[in-house]
């Protein structure tokens, strides 16, 4: 039995993927064979994307980014389609299996569905598109499998049935064609409820280049793990939202807080760096800080005894103000930089369209406790909101002035489909329905993608100079 990962990225710099090195360590505890076709390092000939955001950023010099000596990260011009069928001929796969953003869904099957078909290899497509819209995933061409929610018991059990000639129309969290094109949806299963029951995750299937990234100047040797997994929060721009409400058997819903214990994530940490010598890790936590106290400070002595190393990890403001000792718990645990979702600076803004009512003064008291704790500080906003005004965004800049990030990010919205905001600016003509099934020429980090009427908002070309007004701050 072979399955054939795909991991489509097209404007990204390297990132290890969670998922897919989680889904492999199932597959080869399984006893399942499998091989990564990783588009990171590929730039298609047929994409319209010239530079990856990193580019872009370095460009600039945007946020903070600039250019290490020793680190050029390039793409090689390829014919994606040829370089995957190339792949395929030479594999043979039994199942191709690829996580996508709604973001990607559509170059994906661009070049993978030609050369699945023709072969008649299955092509299952998991991740956050196919959870959040699962009938407008499963209804494309050459998709024959999505994966609803977290995919670890599904997709061993689908690669066992098939290994085994078994049916698998059946299997919880899958939706699948049958021989007939009729549609069977299962029921989303119970996700891991335990996250030390997760395999260790296999970075040898993993491009060894996604380990090499610049932080603060230098080249370091990364490792990616997550500590926990889930958001309790319902930002109406995130797919928690709909996570949260997703009918599954029994258990928690697949966007339930959870983490792994002291014992257990650092035990995996150190047989890593023990193989791999990494010297910086990186958390894919979304908010590693809402973790209990006593917790947090059980992590971080087991953490700063066997491990060891810097870390960046991403968290909510609130976490720090309502317990502002998690500063200096992160600190003492070698925390380097936090990236905090700012988002807008305008709390009326924030409560009616952002569904984030975080009071006014939350953000700098939070950025004030991490500095004071010697932590850096990533702010990320977000800009083209639908009822945001230039005062509105003028008032992020301000807050931007205030609290002096040592880092940040400035992206307009792109409502993604699953969302309340997406759904809002649909409703509202901001957006067409189906607006990814255009061909698109830029990333959201490049340019806006709504038609907001202006006034009141902002026009495109205005939206482009505010944000160039954040470097000047």
């Amino acid at each position: 039995m072979k399955v054939l990962f795909i991991y489509h990225n097209r404007v990204e710099d390297g990132y290890m993927p969670q998922s897919l090195a989680i889904l492999g360590g199932m597959m080869r505890d399984g006893g399942i064979e499998t091989k990564l076709f990783d588009t990171t390092f590929y730039r298609d000939k047929n994409c319209p994307f010239g530079q990856s955001d990193r580019e872009i950023r370095e460009n600039q010099q945007a946020g903070g980014f600039k250019k290490i000596e020793g680190f050029d990260f390039k793409r090689e011009e390829v014919d994606l389609k040829e370089k995957f069928r190339e792949v395929v001929e030479s594999y043979r796969p039994d199942l191709v299996a690829a996580t996508s953003t709604s973001f990607e869904f559509n170059s994906l099957l661009d070049f993978v569905t030609p050369v699945t078909r023709e072969m008649a290899i299955p092509f299952m497509v998991g991740g956050s598109h196919a959870t959040v819209v699962p009938e407008k995933a499963i209804s494309k061409e050459g998709v024959d499998i999505i994966c609803r929610g977290e995919g670890e018991k599904a997709l061993l059990e689908l690669a066992r049935r098939i290994e085994k000639r078994k049916t698998f129309y059946d299997i919880p969290s899958l939706w699948l064609k049958n021989s007939g094109g009729k549609i069977i949806r299962n029921r989303v299963g119970a996700p891991i409820e335990k996250m030390d029951d997760l395999p260790e995750s296999d970075w040898d299937l993993i491009d060894s280049r996604h380990r090499i990234r610049p932080f603060e100047g230098e080249i370091k040797s990364y490792g990616w793990f997550e500590a926990s997994r889930g958001c309790p929060f319902n930002c109406s721009y995130c797919i928690n939202s709909n996570l949260h409400t997703i009918e599954r058997e029994g258990g928690m819903h697949p966007g339930t807080y959870r983490f792994f214990t002291a014992e257990e994530i650092v035990k995996r940490m150190k047989k890593k760096k023990d193989k791999y010598g990494y010297n910086h890790i990186s958390l894919a936590d979304e908010n590693m800080a809402n973790m209990p106290v006593s917790d947090l400070e059980h992590l971080a002595k087991l953490f700063k005894d066997q491990i060891g190393v810097g870390f960046f990890t991403q968290s909510r403001p609130e976490c720090f103000v309502r317990n502002p000792e998690k500063a200096q718990i992160m600190a003492d645990m070698d925390c380097k930089i936090v990236g905090l979702g700012v988002e807008s600076g305008n709390y009326e803004l924030r409560r009616t369209i952002l569904n984030r009512p975080m009071k006014d003064g939350i953000v700098e008291e939070a950025v004030a406790n991490l500095k004071k704790a010697g932590i850096m500080v990533a702010a990320y906003y977000i800009i083209g909101f639908p009822n945001e005004t230039e005062e509105m965004v003028k008032q992020t800049i301000d807050l931007h002035r205030r609290i002096k990030p040592d880092r940040f990010s400035v992206r307009f919205l792109h409502p993604f489909p699953g969302t309340p905001i997406r759904d809002l600016c649909v409703r509202e003509g901001y957006i067409v329905e189906d607006y990814e099934d255009l061909k698109q020429d830029a990333s959201f980090f490049a340019k806006p993608v709504l038609n907001l009427p202006s006034p009141p908002h902002p026009t495109k070309e205005r939206l482009i100079e505010l944000k160039r007004e954040f470097e000047r701050y």
